[in-house]
């Protein structure tokens, strides 16, 4: 008995002291990026420039790399939950309508940026066919579509950090960068259903979906974002009458909305489907407008910034382990800038064709162009789950 409590509390104080690790690993990201934020602030860089280069740097200390090896299955539970509230925030502000409207000036740049780059991709897939080790149509469809996105949240930063928010073309490329990440998101979230299970998640061996796997699939979505688009809008109408501005908000509304929303986003998720598209499938279908909705997307975007981000990027420089580049590889190279050449060319061609035909200027599309380049989140996220699974297959 006296050796089973010993061994008890030295295990305990060991997970302790590992958590204590952890939590001063934490705090020393944090401050590395305000810091670095700061020294890079006078060169108008985005958050997400200092946030990227922290990362890499203290995801590949080798005795660091070490603790992050005891915690890598937690590292992976805390990222997918952590991207899982981050795209039900990001589809909560989108309007999935617009596609039936009659399309603007953003939305036709958006539409044609989109259009040109997924062209582009499709067509390099027989050479990207021989730096991957995915295959299929699906996975190349949301290849396309992920090189094709646009990180809107990030976008905005940088045009507000640029000072030109209210300026037409700062108006321009917001609603473009809006409508590019809505599309190209939904469109990811389609093709996931037709996609093996091993694409973005990490498995024993390749594990093709059966046809009926992929109607449930299906079918689940479908009923959660018709169950979502219906009634939603009646429960949380209800929600904010019973909270009415300028009266604290009950504690047993929130909680019961707040179980509505996970109860939603958890139904098809129990038919294998993504869990994090899941979460912006239910988001775009979720009423943007009352005090319930703009209360949750304030506190998921402020524990986002303040706790998800710094892990985030800790577990983005341990995932790019770089000391398995090896630099004479010309492969590695081209792996690196294949990527950005497809979306420069179809992001650049795509503004410069919309423009033309809009009478902008060449220089004003082709800056639009670049900015619509813009990668945030959510495609680092996809990308290293990719990675990971291409790694998996090589060793």
């Amino acid at each position: 008995m006296a050796i089973a409590i010993t061994q008890c509390s030295e295990k305990l104080a060991y997970l302790i002291l590992q958590l204590g690790k952890n939590f001063l690993v934490f705090m020393g990201m944090v401050i590395a990026c305000n810091g670095l934020h700061f020294l890079l602030k006078p060169y108008s860089q985005p958050r997400l420039t200092s946030d990227i280069i922290v990362g890499l740097i203290m995801g590949n200390i080798p005795f660091l790399r070490k603790l992050y090896d005891e915690f890598n299955r937690t590292f992976g539970f805390i990222i997918d939950f952590g991207m899982m509230c981050y795209m039900f925030a990001l589809g909560i502000e989108m309007d999935p309508y617009v596609v039936l409207k009659r399309p603007t000036k953003d939305a036709q740049v958006a539409y044609g940026t989109i259009l040109c780059t997924f062209v582009i991709s499709c067509s390099m897939a027989p050479f990207l066919n021989y730096l991957t080790e995915q295959h299929g149509l699906a996975f190349f469809l949301s290849l396309s579509a992920l090189l094709s996105s646009t990180a809107s949240p990030v976008l905005t930063r940088l045009i507000t950090n640029l000072k030109i928010g209210k300026s037409d073309i700062g108006k321009l490329v917001i609603g473009a960068g809006m409508h590019s990440d809505f599309i190209c998101s939904l469109l990811i979230s389609v093709v996931y259903i037709y996609m093996p299970f091993d694409a973005y998640c990490i498995g024993p061996e390749r594990q093709e979906k059966t046809v009926k796997v992929v109607i449930k699939m299906s079918v689940a979505v479908a009923l959660q974002t018709l169950f979502t688009a219906v009634v939603s809008p009646v429960f949380m109408e209800w929600v904010n009458n019973e909270n009415p501005e300028g009266k604290p908000m009950k504690g047993s509304h929130l909680v019961l909305s707040i179980a509505f929303m996970v109860m939603i986003c958890a139904s098809s998720t129990l038919y294998d489907y993504s869990p994090v598209l899941s979460a912006f499938m239910t988001g775009i279908c979720f009423p943007r407008e009352g005090r319930v909705s703009k209360w949750v997307i304030t506190k998921i975007n402020y524990l986002l910034s303040a706790l998800f981000f710094p892990i985030f990027f800790l577990w983005m420089g341990y995932a790019a382990d770089l000391s398995f580049i090896d630099p004479a590889d010309v492969r590695n190279w081209i792996r690196l800038f294949a990527p950005f050449l497809i979306v420069s060319l179809g992001k650049v061609i795509g503004t410069l064709f919309v423009g033309a035909l809009l009478g902008f200027h060449w220089p004003e599309s082709i800056a639009i162009g670049l900015l619509l380049i813009t990668k945030g989140h959510f495609q680092l996220y996809m990308a290293i789950k990719v990675a990971s699974i291409i790694i998996m297959y090589l060793n």
